[in-house]
């Protein structure tokens, strides 16, 4: 599996571990590397800040942009939701200036999902991304299973298949059969005082007061840590203090580590993974989750 880090600025040198990058292409960022390259539109930022934005400027950027693959411009829609007719237009426009641009599909209803598969197959990329995975999975609320029932099915349906955000060790434990993933995961958690244990998850290591609910890392999880860089050479010096540094050994572990632990999401994962398109649809997931949010509303 392809692990592809995300890289909002260059203050971070990722690009010397040798790993695909991901840039944005809301920022300037001046390529001075060879790794292979991947451009986000930035369609959640557009959509989250309420940024206007115009199809022809993402062409102008990604022709300027020094990148490998081109995420489409898209419209990221609810769990369960129809995609917006605007996330085809970009596509194609993009697909006529002869991009390599790389489609986005979210966890829409299976007849929509099929819909959308149809389209792309006429205009046909090098692989498709699944996209809006991580919050739902995070927050452990409702969609947690359709949003893993959804990508089994188009994993049954795609031969090439990224999946968006989904780069830790616990994500790829998720989506295990991906043929990519990306994270920028690295960089927030070495900002906010983290570190990543190997196998584990992220540890605090910071000074202040505020430890964002995450456990303090224990001397023997430090111990492992150390033990961990020095086993598999990581190549800078070792600084818990600083950030930039912290954010390095995180990228690191994401690279060279798996995650170890049992949790009901790989669970499920494994689960419905064994099942085919037809017995997927079968669940009828999109239909559990409306009746699900529907019991939530009437109880609260």
């Amino acid at each position: 599996m392809k692990v592809i880090l995300g890289m909002p600025d260059d203050r971070i040198p990722i690009w010397e571990l040798g790993t695909p990058v991901m840039i944005n292409q809301l920022r300037t960022i001046e390529r001075t590397w060879k790794n292979e390259t991947w451009v986000d539109s930035g369609g959640y930022q557009i959509m989250k800040k309420g940024i206007k934005i115009d199809v022809k400027e993402v062409i102008n950027k990604y022709k300027q942009v020094k990148g490998d693959y081109f995420i489409s411009l898209d419209i990221p829609t609810p769990v369960c939701n129809p995609p917006a007719k605007e996330t085809f237009e970009y596509y194609l426009k993009l697909y006529e200036a002869e991009l390599d641009v790389i489609p986005v599909i979210h966890a829409y209803p299976f007849d929509h999902i099929d819909k959308a598969l149809d389209f792309y197959s006429s205009h046909p990329p090098k692989l498709i991304a699944y996209g809006g995975v991580v919050p739902p999975l995070l927050h452990r609320g409702v969609g947690r299973t359709t949003v893993i029932a959804i990508y089994h099915y188009l994993r049954n349906k795609v031969k090439k298949l990224h999946v968006m955000g989904a780069g830790s060790p616990f994500m790829r434990r998720v989506f295990y059969n991906a043929d990519s993933v990306d994270t920028s995961t690295y960089r927030v958690k070495g900002a906010m005082g983290m570190v990543l244990i190997p196998g584990k998850g992220e540890k605090y290591v910071g000074s202040r007061k505020i430890k964002w609910h995450v456990r303090s890392a224990n001397n023997g999880e430090m111990e492992s840590l150390l033990i961990f860089l020095e086993k598999t050479n990581f190549p800078f010096d070792i600084n818990l203090d600083d950030w930039i540094n912290r954010a390095l050994i995180n990228a690191w572990v994401i690279l060279k580590s798996e995650y170890t632990e049992s949790r009901p999401e790989i669970r499920k994962s494994e689960e419905i993974g064994k099942l085919s398109a037809n017995e997927i649809r079968e669940m009828d997931v999109c239909g559990k989750l409306k009746l699900s949010s529907a019991s939530q509303t009437i109880t609260s």
